[in-house]
């Protein structure tokens, strides 16, 4: 259950910051619109290749671990990071770019949502949803108050140091090294 709603929270928590980014660049209800197709074809992929990747979730989550290792050595500086993002996109200014990138962003997180749900049979469909209503909450208070982004580029950094270390872990548990 836990696992379902980490991994879920983490996963929608990126989905919010990029559309928060993103909005500021193009019309959020086509964000949204892009959005939902995304999501839908990560869950598609996940559903599709689910019984491919079963047999290799270890393989998952230690890449996850080393990700979340490397964020969190380049994350210290999260808001230049963020905006050296965001300019490149503001210079292209192509909606095409901003649907690619919407579709690609929600389609990988929503294939490993889905794909953690499906793979583990202990997995929390609640949880994942809790986790799901907290991310919308957590994008509609980062929108509407400012002063809320400073802190999560401010100290953001250190929860991938101890998300990395914890999906280390699962990397073991399912290795059976544990």
């Amino acid at each position: 259950m836990l696992a379902s709603f980490t991994i879920t929270l983490i996963e929608c928590l990126e989905i919010a910051l990029i559309t928060l980014l993103l909005t500021r660049l193009s019309n959020p209800m086509r964000l949204y619109l892009y959005g939902a197709i995304g999501l839908a074809a990560g869950y598609v992929a996940s559903v599709v290749l689910h019984e491919v990747i079963e047999d290799y979730e270890w393989l998952g989550y230690a890449i996850l671990s080393a990700m979340l290792l490397y964020l969190f050595f380049r994350g210290k500086d999260m808001a230049a990071h963020v905006e050296e993002h965001v300019n490149e996109i503001k210079h292209i200014g192509k909606e095409i770019v901003i649907f690619v990138t919407v579709l690609t962003v929600y389609a990988r997180e929503s294939f490993e949502i889905f794909s953690a749900l499906l793979l583990n049979e202990n997995s929390s469909w609640l949880a994942a949803g809790l986790a799901a209503v907290v991310a919308v909450i957590a994008f509609f208070v980062g929108r509407d108050v400012k002063s809320v982004n400073r802190y999560v580029f401010e100290f953001g950094h250190w929860a991938y140091l101890a998300l990395a270390l914890w999906f280390g872990y699962e990397a073991l548990e399912h290795l059976h090294w544990l």
